[in-house]
Order: structure tokens, then sequence, then C-alpha cells
């Protein structure tokens, strides 16, 4: 005979197989975001650098 505990049990394993996956899912979906975010910084802040760099050459 299954006991309650066994139910109690087989409940929370299979509700883990459902619920890591999404949250993995989420956390690679962020993390991704926050990689572009910082290549996009990057990217701004080397066209603001030559700007400059063109600017100082101007003047000289």
């Amino acid at each position: 005979m299954v006991t309650t505990f066994e139910i109690i049990l087989a409940i929370i394993i299979v509700s883990l197989f459902v619920v890591m996956p999404i949250y993995y899912y989420y956390q690679r979906k962020k993390n991704l975001k926050q990689d572009n975010k910082a290549q996009d910084n990057l990217e701004i802040k080397n066209y603001i650098d030559r700007i400059n760099e063109i600017t100082r050459n101007k003047h000289k």
C-alpha cells in the first residue's frame, strides 16, 4: 500500500522536474540580456572614444 509520505515525496519530485527547467530557462535568458547590455555599453564607449580622438586631432 502507498503511504502518505510516498505520495508527498512523489509530488515533490514531479513538481521539481517541472519547475527547475523553467527556472533555469529564465535564468539563462536573464544572463543573456545582461551580457548583451554589457557588450552594447562597450561598443558605445569605443564609439565615444573614437569621436573624442578625432575631435582632439582636429584641434591640434
